[in-house]
């Protein structure tokens, strides 16, 4: 985490001319983004879940890949965090956004998103998500 606080002040401290061509993409979001994901395999979900909820609700819905892959975090968090239901519908979106793209990457997130979501098969929400045909795609 504190290598997450040291990136942060790089970022807010630079200086465009010396920024190498391959940072383009990190932005505030995108920080934000990593830190919720660490927290996420950390299993603190009641620090994950406020932070990947923020940046998704402004994340650009044409990066279906990346937006796919930060919803699969969404769902384990709400998992870890007892929400099975919210879990499902961030399950939902994320097989929807993941459909169409051929990544690897994504495709085991979806595994771990479903192996997280099994203890709760007997919540309607998340049967159905379970269900889904999706998830041998």
């Amino acid at each position: 985490m504190r290598a997450l606080g040291e990136a942060e002040t790089a970022l807010t401290h630079h200086d465009d001319e010396d920024e190498p061509g391959y940072l383009y993409w990190v932005d505030a979001g995108e920080l934000q983004i990593m830190e919720a994901r660490s927290y996420t395999e950390l299993r603190r979900p009641l620090r994950a879940v406020p932070l990947l909820t923020d940046v998704l609700a402004h994340y650009d819905v044409t990066h279906t890949r990346e937006l796919a892959l930060y919803l699969s975090w969404l769902a384990v968090a709400l998992a870890d965090a007892n929400e099975p239901e919210d879990a499902a519908q961030a399950a939902t979106r994320m097989l929807t956004m993941s459909a169409d793209v051929a990544s690897d990457r994504t495709a085991k997130r979806v595994q771990v998103v479903r192996t997280r979501l099994a203890p709760y098969s007997d919540i309607p929400q998340v049967r159905d998500v379970l269900s889904d045909h999706r998830w041998s795609a």
